[in-house]
């Protein structure tokens, strides 16, 4: 027993976690839990399934409490169980890429999840067409901008990316339309973007300032920043002085010369 649960504490070093599984179980059919805690020291036990089956199901809600410890190996496992024929881990790896910014990869495995369960899954299509603006592959502006739009069913977060897609495109007043719904929806990052293109548009600086603050409040401090540039751009130079000093206190310390 000693040397079976040896090789399954080697096997999860190596990244054969379905193999841990099996190989770390009690009478009862459970993973030893004290086994897991050695392993993943900060792992929220309270978290955790009542039980632990040793399947690619099993992993996958493993892998959900693991993420909030460990990114990268929730990924891993989350990879091996959607190896294994786990659709929800198929689906949480692709989300995971993407939010690790490998939008590459998240493509791959967003679409192939959608393949599989293409209906009801507005969050999936919303995360592919994100993926597809950040890829490193040019996709169909018109299926990214079906993909978003199908996603702002599920959260407003999506209004970010189609804002920049309808910029990109040329579509100006729809991009900024839709950047101005997502600050008023609180969407982190759409103050910036918004503060960004009214501070290119004439006589449209005063507005940007407004959006600029309204992302500071959010703890946005690239619109600290940016905030600062445009009031040297207008020669306030003792408030952008401030204003640097509070970008770089909030985490932006690029200079504004």
């Amino acid at each position: 027993m000693t040397r079976r649960r040896m090789y399954g504490a080697q096997g999860f070093g190596q990244g054969g976690f379905l193999s841990f599984l099996r190989d770390n179980r009690g009478t009862s059919g459970d993973v030893d839990r004290e086994l897991l805690l050695r392993l993943i020291p900060d792992l929220d036990v309270d978290h955790l399934p009542e039980r632990i089956d040793t399947d690619a199901d099993g992993l996958f809600h493993l892998a959900a409490v693991v993420w909030d410890v460990d990114e990268r190996l929730a990924l891993s496992m989350f990879r091996e169980a959607a190896d294994a024929g786990s659709w929800d881990a198929l689906a949480a790896l692709g989300e995971g890429e993407n939010w690790l910014g490998d939008h590459d990869q998240a493509v791959v495995h967003l679409r192939a999840a959608l393949d599989l369960r293409p209906d009801g899954h507005a969050r999936l299509e919303g995360l592919l067409g994100e993926s597809l603006v950040l890829s490193t592959e040019p996709g169909d502006p018109r299926e990214i901008e079906r993909l978003l739009a199908a996603g702002l069913q599920d959260s407003p977060e999506f209004a970010l990316p189609l804002a920049r897609l309808l910029l990109s495109e040329g579509r100006v007043e729809e991009g900024r339309t839709r950047a101005e719904w997502a600050v008023e929806a609180e969407v982190y990052g759409a103050a910036l973007l918004l503060g960004n293109l009214l501070s290119e548009t004439p006589d449209s600086t005063d507005a940007a300032e407004a959006a600029y603050w309204r992302g500071i409040s959010t703890g946005d401090a690239h619109c600290a920043h940016h905030l600062a540039v445009l009031l040297q751009q207008r020669g306030e130079d003792e408030r952008s002085r401030e204003l640097h000093r509070l970008a770089r206190s909030m985490g932006d310390p690029s200079p504004i010369e």
